[in-house]
Order: C-alpha cells, then sequence, then structure tokens
C-alpha cells in the first residue's frame, strides 16, 4: 500500500513540476501521469488483497 502512495504522491508532484519547466513538460507530464495511474493500481491491488 506505501508504494502505491509513494506512486501516487511523485506522480502528482511530477505532473505539476511540469507547470515550471515548459522545456520539460511533455516529459514530466507523461511520467508522472503513468507513475500516477500506476500507483493507483498497486494501491487497489493491495486493498483488494487486504478486503
Amino acid at each position: 500500500m506505501s508504494f502505491g502512495i509513494f506512486c501516487v504522491v511523485a506522480g502528482a508532484c511530477m505532473a505539476a513540476a511540469s507547470l515550471w519547466s515548459p522545456r520539460y513538460r511533455a516529459l514530466l507530464e507523461v511520467m508522472g501521469g503513468s507513475l500516477f495511474l500506476a500507483g493507483l493500481g498497486f494501491a487497489g491491488a493491495t486493498f483488494a488483497l487486504a478486503a
């Protein structure tokens, strides 16, 4: 569960950082979005296994 939450937070931070770095905006948005979705998957899978 903690790894999923870490990925969600890291993804959201990378997506937010893309606002301040126009040169790497596309890269940060793609990486941040991917981490965010992976984190949701990890946290959901852990929650489903625990329930």
